[in-house]
């Protein structure tokens, strides 16, 4: 049966012991949030229940009424020892919630709530509730992740449903590609920013650990290769890598918006992801065999590159930009820099051949089909594509460029929004690192000075690759505030 979230706002009563201040606090503090932040109707006794009322009526037509939704049982060693002795107000509603509990196995209006753990960590949970699902709030790591599964619960909208039964499998079409525990450790890392931010680089490395784990199921064998079709499996492979993508991504985002991203970090991602573009083993391998993660990881280098320039962490590009990696190849190790991160895409030139597409780039049009504007947008895509090249002909020799694949889906006339601001004093002296000077007079000289070959295009294309004053003169840089 398919689950229908609350249609009107939930109404929610919470049951506690008045076991100490501090205790009194957190469970106020816990029935704000679900009021003010998220919407939640909560029936408590700090603000219902009024001088002159009769508590023990208020109790039971917060615990027996068919208008109350849930029923939240904040489970601390007050709350345990006068449920298990009948005491006082926690001891009648506990009379009055048992039957609820007891006589319906499936019942999901009463849910116990952790608040607190004893020196053993374990959980303070009265009698009649132990055979009983909880949550868990008395961990501050944890505890935006429950709480959300909390907020779920009450809503009627978990985070897993039942999905509608699909089609068998067949067992040489594409696997749908299982990121759950790597989206679980950013859920984690979400939660800890506040409440423990030195556990954020320990989640870091697990989330890195996971990812690599979720890049092997993109994986080809020889045999998996339709040696008629071989860009079939490629293209499969392509589609199902998006998850994976999005939650790299995540991950920049993240660390990137909280200031806790590193150089080393990003290096040595792209420097491990490299050993996905070459055949390691024995035996039979196809040239196009790996084609899936050479189309991935450039364009997770321009995803990783955007989010950077985004949230203007120029130090970090400027140092990404003139890194030199050391690649592990099956040769032996070899040096390169990010335009090395760019690859021939055989499987996608012969698609493109194989079916008539007539793409002036099909991994230019792939990469502009897939774009996820809840990380980046089109236009920021196009835009660090293009300022990538200016910064390789900048910093580099003519060369080893990068080359923008996605030049060709720029409007014309459209306009590079990070080079138009260079024109604010205050925006060209805050991005004077990433382009390797110090000063508003060098950056109007380099600008000034740039060229590059005006045959840098495809080479089935009109278009060329625009210079840079096409977008920003270099007496135009810095004369506004």
């Amino acid at each position: 049966m398919e689950v229908i979230q609350n249609a009107k706002p939930p109404i929610v009563f919470i049951s506690y012991s008045w076991t100490t201040p501090a205790h009194e606090k957190w469970v106020y503090n816990l029935a704000e949030r679900l009021r003010s932040s998220d919407g939640i109707d909560i029936k408590l006794d700090k603000w219902d229940l009024k001088e002159g009322n009769d508590k023990y009526a208020f109790m039971e037509s917060m615990v027996t009424s068919p208008n109350i939704d849930k029923v939240l049982i904040i489970c601390d060693k007050g709350y345990q020892d006068k449920a298990n002795s009948n005491r006082g107000g926690v001891g009648t509603e506990k009379l009055l919630i048992t039957p609820e509990v007891l006589e319906n196995v499936d019942q999901t209006k009463v849910i116990p709530i952790i608040a607190e753990r004893d020196e053993n960590g374990i959980e303070y949970l009265p009698i009649f509730l132990k055979s009983r699902i909880y949550i868990d709030l008395s961990d501050n790591i944890s505890f935006e992740e429950n709480y959300e599964k909390l907020v779920r619960t009450i809503e009627n909208a978990p985070l897993y449903r039942r999905p509608s039964l699909g089609k068998r499998r067949v067992f040489k079409d594409q696997e749908t590609v299982n990121n759950f525990k790597t989206m679980g450790i950013i859920r984690q890392m979400h939660g800890v920013l506040d409440s423990n931010p030195q556990r954020l680089k320990v989640l870091t490395r697990s989330f890195t650990e996971s990812f690599f784990e979720d890049l092997k199921q993109l994986g080809l064998t020889y045999d998996d290769i339709d040696l008629n079709e071989p860009d079939e499996i490629i293209m499969e492979k392509i589609n199902a890598s998006i998850p994976i993508r999005d939650s790299f991504t995540e991950a920049v985002k993240l660390l990137c918006e909280n200031d806790k991203i590193e150089i080393e970090w990003i290096v040595d991602v792209f420097e491990k992801l490299y050993t996905f573009t070459e055949f390691h083993g024995t035996g039979n391998f196809h040239k196009m065999q790996h084609d899936q993660y050479k189309f991935l990881i450039p364009e997770l280098f321009l995803y990783t590159c955007t989010i950077l320039l985004k949230e203007g962490q120029y130090k970090i590009l400027s140092e990404l930009i003139l890194t030199v990696f050391l690649f592990e190849t099956k040769n032996g190790s070899r040096e390169g820099t990010y335009q090395s991160l760019r690859f021939y895409l055989r499987s996608l030139e012969y698609r493109n051949e194989r079916l008539n597409l007539r793409k002036i780039s099909l991994q230019a049009q792939v990469m502009m089909e897939r774009i996820n504007d809840k990380f980046v947008s089109k236009q920021e895509l196009l835009d660090c594509d293009l300022i990538l090249f200016y910064l390789s002909g900048l910093k580099t020799e003519e060369s080893d460029r990068w080359f923008p694949v996605t030049y060709i889906y720029r409007e014309f006339g459209e306009s590079v929004r990070f080079l138009t601001k260079l024109r604010s004093k205050r925006r060209a002296e805050q991005v004077l690192e990433l382009f390797g000077v110090s000063t508003i007079e060098e950056l109007r000289r380099i600008i000034g000075n740039y060229t590059h070959n005006e045959n840098y295009k495809y080479r089935d294309s009109f278009d060329r690759i625009p210079t840079i004053g096409a977008y920003i003169k270099s007496d135009e840089i810095a004369i506004n505030p």
